[in-house]
């Protein structure tokens, strides 16, 4: 059951909207790798740079990031629509 949650989350969800908002906030300088990439290709912070000099986010790291992105857009319309 953790894993189902995991996986809906972070692997699903977060990697869905870091695929369409990490090369939209950075102008096209960075983007999700690939699906069947070698995590031994990315350094420890989940990054490593491509052969024209972009950055590649490791799959997991962006899961992340967009779960982060979605929970701040989840906090900024609750707290926008909540009556004072």
């Amino acid at each position: 059951m953790e894993f189902l949650i995991y996986w809906l989350f972070f692997e699903f969800i977060g990697c869905s909207i870091s695929r369409i908002a990490i090369p939209a906030l950075s102008f096209g300088k960075a983007y999700v790798g690939p699906l069947n990439a070698p995590p031994a290709a990315f350094n420890w912070l989940g990054y490593r740079r491509d052969e024209d000099g972009r950055m590649v986010i490791a799959r997991d790291v962006a899961g992340f990031i967009g779960f982060m992105i979605m929970t701040v857009v989840f906090l900024a319309v609750v707290l926008s629509t909540h009556p004072f």
